[in-house]
């Protein structure tokens, strides 16, 4: 439940009854998420949304969500394509799923899901092997073109935009490619702070290294117990810089640079969804822990089941973070299984291209 304003930025119109709740799309995540979104006109505004679409009469749709966007999508009479990219095979492969009545649609394809989905005119998923479990299920019209999150990630490292500056970038350079580099991803919502300040403690017990922080807010926090703001490095996007009190650790705040991040880190440090599932499938391995209530036990264990040797669990607490991350950062069997993981469960470039291709084949016909 947002306001479309990345699609507007991208030039495209939005149309419809919309509203910013509080849980931000993460309603279903826990009882006080719901509640929060209920309280905010939650059934109001969906009652509102199938009243508009039950109205219009487009030629075609593309749904891209879960079941609750296909519900909706399956009020406009107009043939229906699916993309789904929440919900994969491998969130069941490797264990039991959560038993939260709240998860119930988030971790396997129920029986209204798969209603929805014989019913559609394709369904495109978000890795191979679901399309051929989809399949076996009765949505014959399951295919995999490709997973669109790993499109518009390919970056060089942020050190090659140093060596422009020569000697007065040298000291910059030296720490992106001397020390340990490790990608901060505290995530986009409410759970960014907490999260962004054990990484931070983490990272001081650990050899000296520069963090690079993923941050989508526009305000910093102010440094922690033990940091203190110091010089930023000439970059773009950079929205400051501390350093530990020791001297040893740097971190660097950069907005609009996510891709340029993981191409430059070793490993990373992540509470967020769609950015862990990215760093895996560059090839990073990835420590995670719990930041209730969005980034909760439950929700984290689903990432778990999906992300497979991509992801490491580490109980919430510094010691525990710091040395999940040295086995990332050195060991080579952890990075050889995260590299394998990444190629397995979200492939590579490209599916956005192959998709909008078999899009326009369609509307063609």
């Amino acid at each position: 439940m947002g306001l479309g304003q990345q699609l507007e930025r991208a030039g495209l119109s939005v149309a419809g009854p919309r509203r910013r709740l509080p849980a931000d799309g993460f309603t279903m995540h826990a009882p006080r998420l719901i509640w929060r979104d209920l309280r905010a006109g939650l059934v109001s505004l969906t009652l509102r949304q199938a009243a508009y679409l039950r109205r219009q009469r487009p030629d075609a749709v593309l749904v891209v969500g879960d079941v609750y966007g296909q519900m909706h999508a399956s009020l406009v009479p107009a043939p229906r394509r699916v993309l789904q990219p929440l919900v994969s095979v491998y969130h069941q492969t490797s264990g039991a799923t959560s038993r939260s009545p709240l998860r119930y649609f988030m971790e396997r394809f129920r029986g209204p899901e798969l209603f929805l989905l014989r019913r559609a005119n394709k369904v495109y998923t978000r890795d191979a092997a679901t399309a051929g479990y989809l399949a076996g299920l009765g949505v014959k019209r399951a295919a995999y073109l490709g997973n669109p999150m790993m499109d518009g990630l390919d970056a060089a490292p942020l050190w090659t935009e140093l060596e422009e500056d020569g000697p007065a970038g040298a000291p910059w350079r030296a720490l992106l490619t001397e020390g340990p580099v490790v990608a901060l991803l505290p995530g986009s919502r409410e759970q960014s702070v907490p999260s962004v300040q054990l990484m931070l403690a983490a990272l001081r017990l650990g050899p000296d290294s520069l963090g690079l922080v993923a941050w989508t807010h526009p305000q910093l926090p102010d440094p922690p117990l033990g940091w203190r703001v110091a010089d930023p490095p000439p970059l773009q996007g950079v929205l400051g810089a501390w350093r530990s009190e020791a001297g040893g650790h740097h971190v660097w705040w950069l907005r609009g640079r996510f891709p340029a991040v993981l191409a430059s880190a070793g490993a990373a440090l992540g509470t967020a969804g769609t950015a862990n599932e990215q760093a895996v499938g560059r090839g990073l391995p990835v420590v995670a822990f719990e930041v209730p209530p969005l980034y909760g036990r439950d929700y984290l264990r689903n990432q778990s089941r999906l992300l497979g040797d991509g992801l490491l669990v580490s109980q919430p607490e510094p010691g525990a973070i710091a040395a999940s991350l040295q086995a990332a950062l050195t060991d080579p069997d952890v990075r050889a299984r995260a590299r394998r993981a990444g190629e397995e469960r979200m492939g590579g470039p490209g599916a956005s291209a192959a998709l909008a291709d078999d899009l326009a084949d369609w509307l063609a016909g």
